[in-house]
C-alpha cells in the first residue's frame, strides 16, 4: 500500500490501521543504516580491526547508532566472533548495570562486547567494565559524546538522509519542499522523533 506523505492530512488516511502506517515501529526498525558518504562496511570493519575491535560510535539521539550496532552483529559473526549485545537506557537500574558487569566478567575471547548506551554508566560503573572487557576479543559501544573509547565512526542526520528514508518507507513519496529540513530541525536532528510525528499525522 503506497501512502503519499504530502496527503497525510487527507480523510482517506484516517482509516489506516497501525500496521498499515508507513512509519510504524516495525517498518522503521527494518530500515538499513546508511553509512556516511565515503564509508563502506569494509571501511568500518577495517577501522575496527586496526583498533583491535575496540571503539565507540558517537552521535546524537536518533542518528542511527543503535541500528548500526545491531547491524554489526552478523558481520562480526561472519568473522568468527561471538557478539554479546546489550542495551542500557535511562530506565536501566543500578541492579541492571551490576548484572551487566557480572555477565561481561563471564565472557572470553572470541566474545565481542557490544554496548548500546554506554553514556548511561557513570565513571565509577564504567571503569570496572572497561577492565573486564580486556579479556575479550573487542568492545564496541555507542555514546552521545566523545570519550571512553577511540571513535571509529560519528553518526549524523541531514535533511537529505531523512528525505531518503521517508521515500523508502512510503514507497516513493516525499514531503513538500523545505518541510523535511523544518521537521528535522524541530526534532533537533532526531530521525526517530521525526518518524513519530509522521506516524501521528497518518494516524490522525
Amino acid at each position: 500500500m503506497e501512502v503519499s506523505v504530502m496527503d497525510l492530512q487527507t480523510p482517506e488516511l484516517t482509516a489506516l490501521l497501525p500496521r498499515e502506517n508507513p512509519f510504524c515501529v516495525e517498518a522503521v526498525e527494518n530500515l538499513a543504516f546508511r553509512l556516511p558518504s565515503g564509508i563502506t562496511w569494509d571501511t568500518l570493519l577495517s577501522r575496527l580491526e586496526a583498533n583491535k575491535w575496540t571503539g565507540s560510535i558517537v552521535g546524537p539521539n536518533g542518528s542511527g547508532k543503535s541500528t548500526l550496532l545491531e547491524q554489526l552483529v552478523p558481520r562480526l559473526e561472519n568473522r568468527g566472533f561471538r557478539p554479546f549485545f546489550c542495551r542500557l537506557t535511562t530506565e536501566s537500574t543500578h541492579a541492571d548495570k551490576e548484572a551487566l558487569l557480572a555477565a561481561v566478567r563471564e565472557l572470553r575471547t572470541p566474545d565481542v562486547f557490544l554496548l548500546d548506551g554506554a553514556e548511561q554508566l557513570s565513571t565509577r560503573q564504567w571503569l570496572p567494565l572497561r577492565v573486564a572487557v580486556d579479556s575479550l576479543a573487542g568492545c564496541i559501544v555507542t555514546l552521545h559524546r566523545t570519550g571512553r573509547l577511540p571513535i571509529v565512526l560519528q553518526t549524523e542526520t541531514t535533511p537529505a538522509l531523512l528525505a531518503q528514508l521517508i521515500h523508502e518507507l512510503t514507497g516513493g513519496s516525499s514531503l513538500p519542499p523545505g518541510e523535511t529540513a523544518t521537521l528535522l530541525a524541530r526534532h533537533r536532528g532526531n530521525v526517530r522523533d521525526c518518524f513519530r510525528e509522521l506516524y501521528d499525522r497518518c494516524a490522525e
